[in-house]
């Protein structure tokens, strides 16, 4: 059978660039994260830390389960004839090898980013059946009968570009539900017979709807229901875990989870997302259904998990402190602004392990919880991944800075954009951001329920344009932040890397639709600002040409601060309205239609020089240090490469052993 070895401890750390995959090794650029820091956890703390990491690793498959009914056995398929692929055509087994890692990042055939379907780039329908015959005969074992049946059942799912080719469909016109091959809705359901059932059942998040007699059924997430086996293991380690909470508060937020898992019941989960947020511990987690962008809808929760430890703060906190000052300031009417705010907590931390919606794609922060009315009376809690946002590449940065800027941006987006506008426009697009405004006393639901397909890409665009607001504001300066002889080139600067970063990325969006909740907030404020809003104002933005080439020029900054004010102020009222007609006609007109000359452009620069479409990342190898069967403490190394880290997740994912994670 065949193994993937991981380095012995005198080989240098897997950490930084591990390997490209794809054509040109475009597809994705694989990265290996350091945590530094860990060392310096007591052995209480890094116990916690690594049942919390085993509770994530057993929740893994859900988001299989999520992503396409057919993504699971797709996976496990795929696996069985890798490990067994000794001796196959090494051709053979480097395609099989690379559509297997893609799937793993993707946690199945649909792009993490776009929702789009990807087929094998390299996989030939003959290739894949001469791998899992091959495996066969060498002993293997497949969940879905012969290694020719399960192929069969599989064939459309993998190589069919045309089947199911967009597992989450938000487009204008479209019957979400029934066009989107998300596994939250059987196939022959309508959006119709989903919202016969009533809110009730339409604005959970642990929920999905089978179709039986015609008609839609829920079903709800929880032990003895669907994801049974997968929640009682997670429980398993939360129970493990909690004597090595941190405090009365986190102790509580890990109970209220434990009694929404065995129920199923909703409340418990929004108990355990306010005592989260109140725990302001050095050791933290995620654990749960919570981004709805996968949903057609915006409402059902992707399962997502992970553990950290606090890495840091300084001008987060800063940030954070100074809430009610930029909550006061807030473009938009006074009564959509929050009164009596106290100072959220804001946390910069190095994670060990992300599963799920969370990785191996990550994000590079949250900001939650996503209850509106919980916001409203609790706050919310604002989690930087400081090694995950560190994992840069200059030479990258400045090949593509070369590439999409204009001459006279280059040199201030190489000194500022990467070390101090980014991280800037991040802590303000989740800590003022996503935390501010309310909704208006007579919106008698949660905006997300009322704005539905469009409600994900409004709330990323509106924290987005909340830190194109402030970037220059004159209280960055007063709290450190930088000096006030660099303001105009800051918020100069901010505004190109976000518009032509934007347009820099657009090569990933399949086609000229754009899908994607954050896709569809960053290119709503492009084409606002280009186009002029409804109404056609010079908002000193423009596109040029140069040699074929497309770029942003940002002409007038105040006319474009303008411009982020006025769309900034029109989000924030038809969400605390939940104006649904108004939201989906800002996104329908200015947010989901690529140029294709814009695209073209930018692929063949792209393809020209071999850039990555997405990281994905390889976490810490946490290992048990067990005494008498007792864990004692826990070490870590860098020793895993993305094969070998799947590999050992998808054997833990169902075990309830410690002994079971030893070497």
């Amino acid at each position: 059978m065949a193994t993937h070895s991981t380095p012995s401890s005198t080989e240098a750390p897997r950490v930084g660039e591990l390997e490209r995959i794809g054509p040109g090794g475009r597809d994705a650029l694989v990265i290996g994260v350091d945590a530094a820091g860990f060392e310096a956890l007591t052995p209480r703390e890094r116990r916690f830390a690594y049942l919390m990491t085993r509770a994530a690793i057993a929740g893994n498959p859900i988001a299989y389960h999520q992503a396409h009914r057919h993504a699971y056995p797709l996976v496990r398929f795929l696996e069985t004839c890798f490990e067994h692929a000794d001796g196959l055509d090494p051709a053979v087994r480097m395609a099989l090898h690379e559509y297997l890692k893609l799937v793993w990042i993707h946690h199945g055939p649909y792009h993490h980013h776009t929702h789009s379907k990807f087929v094998p780039p390299s996989l030939t329908p003959d290739m894949l059946a001469r791998a899992a015959e091959h495996a066969a005969q060498r002993g293997a074992r497949f969940a879905g009968g012969t290694a020719a049946e399960t192929l069969a059942a599989l064939h459309a799912t993998i190589f069919d570009a045309a089947f199911e080719p967009v597992q989450t469909n938000q487009s204008a016109g479209a019957d979400i539900v029934a066009t989107s091959a998300v596994n939250y809705y059987d196939r022959g359901l309508t959006r119709a017979d989903v919202e016969a059932l009533g809110p009730e059942w339409t604005g959970r998040v642990n929920v999905r709807f089978a179709r039986r007699d015609g008609r839609a059924v829920p079903e709800v997430f929880r032990i003895g229901g669907v994801y049974s086996k997968e929640l009682e293991t997670i429980s398993h380690f939360i129970r493990l875990a909690m004597p090595y909470a941190e405090s009365d508060e986190q102790r509580a937020a890990l109970r209220s989870l434990l009694t929404f898992y065995e129920t199923g019941d909703e409340a418990h989960f929004r108990e355990h997302m306010i005592h989260w947020l109140k725990s302001d511990a050095r050791m933290d987690f995620l654990n749960g259904f919570i981004e709805s962008y996968m949903d057609p809808r915006s409402t059902i929760g992707q399962f997502e998990a992970n553990a950290s430890f606090r890495a840091g703060g300084g001008l987060i906190e800063r940030i954070a402190e100074k809430a009610p000052y930029f909550e006061a300031r807030m473009p938009w009417p006074d009564q959509y602004k929050r009164t009596g705010i106290s100072r959220p907590v804001a946390t910069v931390v190095n994670v060990v392990i992300e599963t799920g919606d969370a990785g191996p794609v990550s994000p590079a922060a949250y900001n939650l919880p996503n209850y509106n009315d919980i916001r409203r009376d609790h706050g919310s809690k604002n989690v930087i991944l400081n090694n995950i946002e560190n994992t840069r590449s200059e030479a990258l940065e400045r090949a593509v800075v070369n590439e999409f800027y204009l001459p006279e941006y280059r040199e201030a987006v190489m000194a500022l954009a990467f070390s101090l506008i980014r991280p800037l426009k991040v802590y303000l697009h989740e800590i003022i951001g996503h935390g501010s405004g309310k909704p208006d006393p007579a919106l008698n639901a949660d905006p997300r329920a009322s704005l539905g397909r469009v409600y994900s890409p409004l709330e990323e665009a509106r924290a987005d344009l909340v830190a194109l607001y402030y970037i220059g504001d004159p209280m960055l300066v007063e709290i450190g932040a930088y000096d006030a002889a660099a303001r105009d080139t800051v918020v100069e600067t901010a505004l190109i890397t976000y518009l032509q970063g934007w347009m820099s990325r657009m090569d990933h969006v399949p086609g000229h639709e754009v899908r994607e909740a954050h896709d569809r907030g960053h290119h709503a404020i492009l084409m606002w600002l280009v186009r002029g809003g409804f109404d056609g104002k010079d908002y000193g933005v423009d596109i040029i040409t140069q040699d074929g080439d497309c770029f942003v020029r940002v002409r007038d900054v105040e006319r474009a601060h303008a411009g982020v004010a006025d769309l900034l102020t029109r989000l924030q009222i038809v969400k605390s309205t939940g104006d649904a007609e108004g939201a989906r006609r800002i996104f329908d007109e200015f947010g989901t239609q690529l140029d294709p000359a814009w695209k073209a452009s930018v692929t063949r620069r792209r393809e020209r020089l071999g850039l990555p479409k997405l990281k994905a990342f390889v976490f810490p190898h946490l290992t048990p240090v067990l005494h008498n069967g007792e864990l004692v403490d826990v070490s870590l190394a860098h020793d895993e490469d993305l094969t070998a880290q799947q590999l050992r997740m998808r054997r833990l994912e169902s075990s309830r052993r410690l002994e079971d994670d030893l070497p």
